[in-house]
């Protein structure tokens, strides 16, 4: 592994949080539910749809019961609501069928609608495994700092598992998702704030 890497991972380590969830209701299926309706919305909106959606079907077999249409109609604030509505159905159906949630990347991105960073948030966040999360905020965040050769969140994914330990893969996901949040933003990054505009080849471009 570069030093470099190491230096990244260490400080932003170091920075933050031990404990850092962006979805916070900790119940393995209200938990995908609420990654699912996280995509192209916040995670405040997501968890006021999965709030609601959950006040009116309170488990896997009544949302596997209930309409596209009547799903769609509780989530439909966090945007992408019907194919939002048929992946969430999706879950609750296969669940139902085999009694439980699958825990295998394998498993869960064969269920229509869960991609690898859902399940990767899955096995992360609920299931303590190792993972990589690449989402809108880690991957702009490795790209600027150099750790990937590409905003392609295909091969940000296969780069950074190849870069890095496993035993780094949750934490660096975790900590780079935040450090994008609050320092490395899209439109304005706060470079004089950062704890890594020292070593970012990306500076001068904002400067």
């Amino acid at each position: 592994m570069e030093k470099k890497s190491i230096e990244i991972f260490n400080k932003l380590n170091e920075a933050y949080p031990e404990k850092i969830e962006f979805i916070t209701v900790r119940d393995p299926f209200r938990f995908l539910c609420a990654v699912i309706l996280s995509a192209s919305s916040t995670d405040r909106e997501a968890m006021r749809a999965e709030e609601r959606l959950h006040e009116r079907y309170p488990d896997p077999a009544s949302i596997a019961e209930a309409s596209l249409e009547e799903i769609g109609s509780l989530i439909r604030s966090a945007g992408l609501y019907r194919n939002k509505a048929r992946s969430i159905k999706s879950l609750a159906m296969v669940v139902v069928e085999k009694g439980c949630i699958p825990e295998s990347i394998e498993e869960l991105t064969r269920i229509p609608g869960i991609g690898v960073k859902t399940a990767n948030c899955y096995l992360v966040d609920i299931l303590r495994r190792p993972g990589v999360i690449v989402d809108t905020h880690f991957a702009r965040v490795v790209y600027r700092l150099g750790l990937t050769t590409t905003n392609d969140r295909d091969k940000v994914y296969a780069e950074i598992r190849k870069s890095f330990d496993e035993t780094m893969w949750s934490r660096l996901s975790m900590t780079a998702n935040l450090h994008g949040r609050l320092i490395c933003k899209a439109r304005s990054p706060e470079c004089d704030a950062c704890l890594l505009s020292s070593i970012c080849p990306s500076r001068a471009s904002f400067s």
